[in-house]
C-alpha cells in the first residue's frame, strides 16, 4: 500500500523525520496523505522515468562533487540559517515535486567551536524561531509554518504550527536534558482535519565516538490503534561531513518498512547542502537542501 493511503485511511499525522524532511518530505506527506493529492494521477512513459532516474543521478553526483571539491573548512559562529530545499517524488508510477524555503532565528549566537557543524545548535541549547514554505507542484497544494524551540536551562519546550492550503496542524513537545547531547520528550500533534492526535516519545544522542561524533534518535509515536517507530543515526566522519541510515516501521497492514539514506556536508564555513533518500513498498524521494548560514 502507498504510504499516501495509508495515512489517509489510518489518519495517522507523519512523524518527525530528520534533517531535509523536517521541512519539506513530511509536509509533503501530509498534504499528500491528508487532503487526498496528488490531484492527477499517470502512468509514467519509458522516457519518462527515463528522465526520473537522470534527475536522481544529476542529485548524487552533484552531492559527490561537492564532497570532492573542498578540503577542510574553519567553523564559524553564525545566528540565522536560510535553506532551499527540492523533492521529487516517485509514488507507484506516478511522479511529483515540491519546493521549500525555510528560515531559522536564534535568540543567541551558536558557538560551533568543538562541535559537529550540524549539531552545534542543539548541543548549545540555543533557542530559536523559525518558518517555511511549501508548494507541491501536481498535487498543487501549498503549506506554510512556523514554529519556536525554547530551553529553560536543561527543559527543552518546541511548538509547531502548520496550515495545509487552510487546514492548520499543530505539534508541541516537552523535554528534558538528561546529560550533554541527551534529550529525551513526549510530543503531542492534532490539527484540523486530523480525527485522532498523536503522542509520541522522542530521544535524540549526540555524542563523542573516538576522534568523532555519531547522532542517535528514536521515535515511537501511537495514534489510535496504529504504531509508529522513526530510527535514525548519522556519523560524522568530520565535524562538517555527516552521513547515516534512517529506518520508519508500522503496523499498518500492507506498509512495507521505509529504508533512507541522508547526508550533509559543509563546504564552506558557513554553507551546506543536504540529500536525502527514501524508499518504501513502490514510493522513492530524493530530496536536496542548500543552505547558508549567517
Amino acid at each position: 500500500m502507498p504510504l499516501q493511503g495509508a495515512l489517509t485511511d489510518q489518519n495517522v499525522c507523519s512523524c518527525t523525520k530528520t534533517g531535509l524532511f523536517n521541512v519539506i518530505l513530511t509536509s509533503y506527506i501530509r498534504m499528500a496523505g491528508g487532503l487526498q493529492a496528488p490531484a492527477r494521477t499517470f502512468e509514467a512513459s519509458n522516457n519518462q522515468k527515463r528522465d526520473d532516474e537522470m534527475k536522481k543521478t544529476y542529485l548524487a553526483v552533484a552531492i559527490a562533487a561537492a564532497f570532492a571539491a573542498q578540503g577542510v573548512v574553519h567553523a564559524q559562529d553564525y545566528q540565522m540559517e536560510a535553506g532551499l530545499s527540492y523533492a521529487d517524488f516517485d509514488q507507484a508510477g506516478a511522479s511529483d515535486s515540491a519546493i521549500g524555503l525555510d528560515f531559522t532565528y536564534h535568540i543567541e549566537t551558536v558557538s560551533t567551536d568543538g562541535r559537529p557543524l550540524a549539531e552545534a545548535a542543539f548541543l548549545g541549547r540555543n533557542s530559536n524561531v523559525s518558518a517555511n514554505y511549501i508548494t507541491v507542484d501536481e498535487a498543487d497544494v501549498d503549506s506554510f509554518g512556523l514554529g519556536i524551540e525554547y530551553w529553560f536551562d536543561d527543559i527543552y519546550t518546541s511548538a509547531e504550527y502548520t496550515d495545509f492550503d487552510g487546514d492548520a496542524e499543530y505539534e508541541v513537545r516537552l523535554g528534558y536534558m538528561l546529560d550533554d547531547g541527551f534529550l529525551v520528550s513526549l510530543g503531542l500533534a492534532d490539527g484540523d482535519e486530523v480525527v485522532d492526535s498523536t503522542i509520541s516519545i522522542a530521544a535524540k544522542y549526540v555524542a563523542e565516538m573516538g576522534a568523532n561524533f555519531v547522532n542517535l534518535e528514536a521515535e515511537y509515536a501511537v495514534t489510535d490503534d496504529v504504531n509508529v517507530i522513526n530510527l535514525s543515526a548519522d556519523y560524522f566522519f568530520t565535524r562538517e561531513f555527516s552521513a547515516g541510515l534512517r529506518i520508519s516501521e508500522s503496523d499498518i497492514d500492507g506498509l512495507d518498512t521505509e529504508f533512507g539514506i541522508g547526508a550533509r556536508y559543509f563546504f564552506a564555513p558557513t554553507m551546506s547542502v543536504e540529500l536525502e533518500y527514501t524508499t518504501q513498498d513502490e514510493d522513492d524521494t530524493i530530496g536536496l537542501r542548500v543552505a547558508a548560514r549567517f
